[in-house]
């Protein structure tokens, strides 16, 4: 069982105090971390390179220039989703969350899925230490204040799946309804 945690209530560089509501909690697109743009490919290589992290394929396809994941505990994975532009000039963005990983089936049940900000610092920090948070894409975050904690509720079963055994599965099915049916005309 793993805990994390996600913003609860913010203050922005305006002064203006915001509470994080629960619905907004599962919406990955409330925060994205800041980094650089001249540091992106330097923080995308030392990812992949220095913490383990690969391409994140299969994956949706949300506009994103990098698509990076590594598991952090089983069967919980972290996807990080790299931006090279941002609302920010000079800034690329990082939006990411924890799933279940890709090679189980429950992969693709969104109620496995929740956004992140602390998990992707903690692996980039120690070539950019700023922790720059942007809220809804263009407010920039002066504080946290508090803090949801979250448990992470791992799946009761686990189907482990892949391309080859879904194509395996399926022709085979295929070939059995196609014998059921000439077995059929034949008699």
């Amino acid at each position: 069982m793993s805990y994390i945690l996600f913003p609860k209530h913010i203050e922005l560089k305006d002064n203006k105090s915001i509470y994080i509501d629960k619905e907004t909690v599962k919406d990955e697109e409330s925060f994205s971390l800041l980094i650089p743009e001249s540091k992106s490919d330097m923080i995308l290589q030392f990812l992949k390179t220095h913490r383990g992290f690969a391409n994140a394929t299969p994956s949706f396809d949300h506009g994103e220039d990098y698509g990076i994941s590594r598991i952090l505990k089983a069967p919980w994975e972290l996807h990080i989703r790299i931006y090279n532009e941002s609302y920010f000039s000079g800034y690329s963005r990082i939006q990411a969350h924890i799933e279940i990983a890709r090679k189980y089936l429950q992969h693709l049940n969104f109620a496995y899925v929740q956004p992140v900000i602390y998990e992707p610092f903690r692996f980039y920090k120690s070539i950019f230490d700023e922790f720059i948070l942007a809220y809804r894409t263009r407010y920039m975050v002066e504080n946290i204040q508090d803090n949801y904690w979250f448990r992470l509720m791992n799946p009761e079963l686990l189907i482990p799946w892949s391309p080859v055994a879904l194509l395996k599965t399926t022709a085979g099915m295929v070939s059995d309804k196609l014998k059921e049916y000439f077995t059929k005309e034949r008699m």
